[in-house]
């Protein structure tokens, strides 16, 4: 089941991000901040849930601007499958509820940037439908 990450998530948040980036310094997962993120109607927290047992997240955050009209667009973000779980249709799930979600809402894009090392990640967006030789990725980190 996909549902939004509460504080008790906490821990197995944790985890999962550490297979993400392994050697992160700054990460700290905070039980306020998941409880910011599940009361923001623009943002969601969500996590593939298996009978209490975490084994996929994903970040969604929907963005407002004006060259579209009214239509927002969402942001994907950090989405991790437990390596013990992966090649399950857990990743695929996940991005399709967000898909779903984003359909429902009318964004005519979602984005997603992906570290440029993790090819398997990329064949895996690209399966799912995502192009990623439309644009280039940026980021300045403080």
């Amino acid at each position: 089941m996909i549902r939004q990450a509460e504080r008790s998530d906490k821990e197995k948040l944790y985890e999962l991000y550490r297979m993400l980036v392994p050697n992160s310094k700054k990460m700290n997962v905070i039980e306020e901040q998941i409880d910011i993120i599940r009361n923001d109607p623009n943002n969601f927290l969500l996590v593939f849930d298996n009978n209490g047992e975490i084994l996929g997240t994903v970040t969604l955050n929907i963005c407002i601007q004006a060259m579209h009209g009214t239509r927002p667009y969402g942001v994907v973000e950090n989405i991790i499958v437990h390596e013990n779980h992966r090649c399950k249709n857990i990743g695929q799930q996940l991005l399709e509820h967000v898909e779903e979600y984003c359909r429902s809402i009318n964004c005519h894009r979602i984005m997603l940037l992906s570290n440029s090392t993790r090819e398997r990640a990329h064949k895996f967006f690209e399966r799912e439908g995502y192009d990623g030789s439309v644009s280039k990725g940026f980021k300045k980190y403080f």
